[in-house]
C-alpha cells in the first residue's frame, strides 16, 4: 500500500430495535402472561424459582437464615391468613401504605406519594390483577432501572410471623398491592434486607423514571422553597422530606419521628388578617403518629378559618397525615427530596410544564477513565466528558427568586437556564450482601468557550472555568439543579477517588430544549499509519533475516521470535528497558503482515462498504499456516520502529511501560482514533495489575488495529472512505484475536 494522507472511518449505525426492545424488559425473562396462562392450564399456583420463598429471600445478616428476626417466619399466600383478599381496594389512598418491621420508610413514603397520581401508580402496579377470576398466584410490577422499565414477576407467598405480615401492610388489612410491590423490589435487588436504609429519591426514581434532587435545608426560610414545592406538586412531581437524626429513628414530644422519611402531599397558602400562612401537608408512612404542634389536626388555629376552608383542608383522623406551617417544617426537617417526572410518564405536558431529557450510560474503569474528582490532578482529564448546550432561557417566574435573579452588567439581569443533572450509580444496592456500598461520586460543570468534539488532553481541561459543581457523596443518586446562562458546558462525572470502578447513568433534564452529546472520537485511522514503510532494511538486518529464513525464504512465528529477540536487544536502546516480543505476539504479527498458504477469502462486504457477514473470521486473515517473506518483514519492521518511537514518547521514565490511561493518547499518536467503549475494552485487555502497558502489549494492540483497518481499506475506493458497522459488529471485529 502506498503512503497516503487519507483516512479510513468506521461509522456506527443503529440496529433496528425489535419489538421486545420497545416494551418493558422482562426480569429474568419471566413473562407474567405466559406464567399465568401455564399455571391456569395446569391448575397450579405459581412458585417463583428465581426468588424462592425462604431464608435467602429475607436477607444475609440481620435477616439472615440464622438471625433472631428470621425465626418463626412462614411464607403464606394472602388467602391462607386473610379472608377475601383484594389486590387493590376501590377506596385506595395514600394512607394505605403502612410500614412493617423493616427500615424501608424511604421506599414506602415514595409508594404512598405514588397513590396521589393514579396513572403513575398504574404504571408501576399494572391493573387487571387480582385474587378472584384468573388467579394463579402470580403478580407483576414495573420498575424503572437506569434508563429502562423492567417487568418483575413475583409469586404471592409473603413472609408472615405470628399470623401478621412482617413487612409493609395496607391500612385495609385485606389489600395486598403494597406488600407484593415490596416483594418485587426485594426480588429485583436480591433480598428484603438490602432495602434496609436508603433515600426516598431512590424509590421515587425507580417508581417513575424521573430525576430526583435533594434540597438541603438550613433551619431558616430557603428563598423560593415554598414556590419550588408548590410548582413541583403542580408538575406532578413526587416530594418527600426527611427529619435527619444521628441516633436512628426516635419519636419527639411533638409527634415527629426523627431519622424518618415523610411524603409531602400538598401545599396551601392562606391569610389570617394581615398575616400570610404557608402550609405544607405531610404524611408519615407508618399511617399513624402525627405532628401535634401548630396546625395539627387538633390545633385551635383551624377554628379561625372559614368553615368551607376548614372542611376542605382538615381531616381529623389518625392516618399519619397532617398540616405544618413552613417555618416549623424548616426547624424540624433537614432535606427535601423532589422527583421530577419525564415526558414518557407524564404524557401530555402538565399544567406546570414538562422536561426535556438526555440519558447516557457509562462506566468508570480503573486505569482508563476513573480519574477522581480534583480538576488539578494528573488523571482528571481521563474522566468521561459530556457536552451540554443550553440556548433558551427559562420563562420569568412571577414570585420568589425567578430565573432572572442574578445581576448582569450595569445592573441588568442575566437570563438563566434551569437544568437538572442527575448521576446514578447502577446496581450497587444489589452488592450489599458482598459488603460493597455506594461510592462517593459527583460531577463538575465547566464552561466551554469553544466546541469540543473529541476527548482532549490533560493540558486543556484544567484551564476551563468551573461553572458549577455537585456535592460528592456516597448516595445512589447525586443531583444538582443548576442555573446557567445560555452557552456550551462540559459535564464531567467522576468518583471522588481515582481508580474506583462503577457503572453510572447520567441524565440531563432541562425546562427548555437543549442538546447533549458524549465527547467521543470518530473511529478512524490515518492511511499513513497503515501504509508500508518507504525505507529499505539495513544490510545486516536483511542478512540476519535470510540466515534464519533459510531455503524457504520465509519466517515462521518461532523464527520471527528469534529474530526480534536479537534486533530488539538493549544495545539498540541503551538507556531503556529491553524490548521483548513473545512468541504469541509473533504469531499475531504473522497474521497481520504475513501471507497465508491457502486462497484468500472472497467477499464479506456489501455495496457501499456495509458489512453483511458478521463472522470475524471472515473479516480478518486466517490465523494458521502463515509465514513472513522479506518484503513483508520490511513492512513489519517499519511499523515496529514507528510504534517503538511512539511508545518511548509515553514511557517517560524509561521503565519499559506506560500508564494505562495514556494508551488512548499513544494510539492517537500512532494514527488510530477509537471510541470510548473500544478504548475501555482494549485498556482492560492490555494493562497489567499495576495499571501499566508494556511495549509488547502496545505492539499487539497496534498490530491488531493495523490489521483491521488495512483490511477495511482494501474494500474502499482509493483505500479511504467510510465503512458502516453496527456497534455490535464493530466490537466483535475490533476485539477479535
Amino acid at each position: 500500500m502506498a503512503c497516503g494522507s487519507g483516512r479510513v472511518i468506521i461509522q456506527l449505525v443503529n440496529e433496528e430495535a425489535g419489538p421486545e426492545a420497545r416494551g418493558p424488559k422482562l426480569f429474568r425473562g419471566q413473562s407474567y402472561e405466559a406464567i399465568r396462562a401455564a399455571c391456569l392450564s395446569e391448575g397450579i399456583l405459581f412458585r417463583d424459582p428465581y426468588f424462592p420463598a425462604g431464608p435467602d429471600a429475607l436477607g444475609y445478616d440481620l435477616l439472615g437464615p440464622d438471625s433472631e428476626k428470621a425465626k418463626g417466619v412462614k411464607w403464606m399466600r394472602p388467602h391462607e391468613f386473610c379472608s377475601e383478599p383484594q389486590f387493590i381496594c376501590e377506596d385506595m389512598s395514600r394512607t394505605d401504605v403502612c410500614q412493617g418491621r423493616l427500615g424501608n420508610c424511604w421506599l414506602l413514603a415514595a409508594a404512598a406519594s405514588l397513590t396521589l397520581y393514579p396513572r403513575l401508580l398504574y404504571r408501576v402496579v399494572p391493573p387487571g390483577q387480582g385474587f378472584q377470576e384468573g388467579y394463579a398466584g402470580v403478580f407483576h410490577f414495573q420498575l424503572w432501572q437506569f434508563g429502562r422499565w423492567i417487568d418483575v414477576v413475583v409469586d404471592d407467598r409473603l413472609p408472615v410471623r405470628d399470623g401478621k405480615l412482617m413487612f409493609v401492610r395496607s391500612e385495609q388489612r385485606n389489600e395486598f398491592w403494597a406488600p407484593l410491590l415490596e416483594k418485587a423490589y426485594a426480588k429485583l435487588h436480591g433480598s428484603y434486607e438490602v432495602m434496609q436504609g436508603g433515600h426516598m429519591n431512590e424509590a421515587f426514581v425507580d417508581f417513575t423514571g424521573g430525576v430526583g434532587e435533594v434540597l438541603y435545608l438550613r433551619g431558616q426560610d430557603t428563598p423560593g422553597l415554598f414556590t419550588i414545592l408548590r410548582h413541583a406538586l403542580l408538575k406532578e412531581s413526587l416530594v418527600g422530606a426527611t427529619a435527619l437524626s444521628d441516633r436512628g429513628e426516635y419519636r419527639t414530644e411533638d409527634g415527629l419521628v426523627k431519622g424518618h422519611a415523610y411524603s409531602v402531599t400538598g401545599t396551601h397558602k392562606l391569610f389570617l388578617g394581615f398575616s400570610k400562612v404557608r402550609l405544607l401537608r405531610l404524611r408519615n408512612p407508618w399511617g399513624r403518629v402525627e405532628w401535634s404542634g401548630p396546625w395539627s389536626d387538633s390545633c385551635s388555629r383551624w377554628d379561625a378559618l372559614p368553615t368551607e376552608w376548614r372542611d376542605a383542608l382538615l381531616v381529623k383522623k389518625e392516618d399519619g397525615e397532617f398540616w405544618m406551617e413552613l417555618q416549623d417544617f424548616l426547624r424540624h426537617f433537614n432535606t427535601v427530596q423532589i422527583c421530577s417526572l419525564s415526558p414518557e410518564v407524564l404524557g401530555p405536558r402538565p399544567a406546570g410544564g414538562g422536561w426535556h431529557i438526555h440519558t447516557f450510560q457509562g462506566r468508570w474503569v480503573r486505569g482508563f477513565n476513573s480519574g477522581g474528582s480534583q480538576p488539578g490532578a494528573d488523571t482528571f482529564w481521563t474522566n468521561p466528558q459530556f457536552r451540554l448546550t443550553l440556548l433558551e432561557p427559562d420563562e420569568e417566574e412571577d414570585e420568589d427568586d425567578g430565573p432572572w435573579g442574578v445581576a448582569g452588567g450595569r445592573g441588568g439581569r442575566v437570563p438563566k437556564c434551569t437544568v437538572l443533572l442527575s448521576l446514578i450509580q447502577r446496581n450497587r444496592r444489589c452488592l450489599r450482601a458482598e459488603g460493597l456500598t455506594y461510592l462517593s461520586v459527583g460531577f463538575n460543570v465547566f464552561q466551554l468557550l469553544e466546541l469540543w468534539d473529541s476527548p482532549r488532553s490533560r493540558a486543556l481541561l484544567p484551564k476551563l472555568l468551573r461553572a458549577d459543581r455537585s456535592p460528592f457523596c456516597a448516595r445512589r443518586d447525586v443531583t444538582r439543579r443548576c442555573r446557567l446562562p445560555p452557552g456550551h458546558y462540559l459535564v464531567v462525572p467522576s468518583a471522588t477517588r481515582p481508580g474506583e470502578e462503577a457503572d453510572f447513568t447520567l441524565r440531563i433534564f432541562s425546562e427548555r430544549s437543549h442538546t447533549a452529546v458524549e465527547i467521543d472520537d470518530v473511529i478512524s485511522a490515518d492511511l499513513q499509519a497503515l501504509a508500508a514503510p518507504c525505507t529499505p532494511l539495513e544490510m545486516g538486518l536483511e542478512h540476519l533475516f535470510q540466515e534464519l529464513a533459510g531455503e524457504e525464504e520465509e519466517l515462521s512465528a518461532f523464527q520471527l521470535h528469534i529474530l526480534l529477540s536479537i534486533i530488539l536487544e538493549p544495545a539498540r536502546s541503551p538507556n531503556r528497558t529491553p524490548r521483548e516480543i513473545g512468541l504469541r505476539t509473533c504469531e499475531q504479527l504473522l497474521r497481520c503482515f504475513g501471507v497465508g498458504r491457502g486462497r484468500p477469502r472472497e467477499g464479506g462486504w456489501g455495496a457501499g462498504g456495509c458489512l453483511w457477514d458478521r463472522d470475524p473470521n471472515q473479516m480478518l486473515p486466517p490465523q494458521h499456516g502463515r509465514s513472513l517473506a522479506l518484503h513483508h518483514f520490511q513492512q513489519l519492521w517499519g511499523h515496529l520502529l514507528k510504534w517503538q518511537a511512539t511508545f518511548d514518547k509515553f514511557d517517560e521514565d524509561a521503565s519499559g511501560t506506560m500508564n494505562s490511561c495514556e494508551l488512548r493518547l499513544a494510539l492517537n499518536a500512532a494514527g488510530f482514533h477509537l471510541n470510548n467503549q473500544l478504548t475501555q475494552t482494549l485498556t482492560s485487555r492490555y494493562r497489567d495489575s499495576r495499571l501499566r502497558v508494556d511495549f509488547e502489549h502496545f505492539v499487539s494492540c497496534a498490530a491488531q488495529l493495523t490489521c483491521i483497518f488495512r483490511h477495511f481499506s482494501q474494500h474502499l475506493d482509493g483505500g479511504e472512505g467510510v465503512i458502516c458497522l453496527t456497534q455490535g459488529q464493530w466490537l466483535e471485529v475490533a476485539t477479535f484475536s
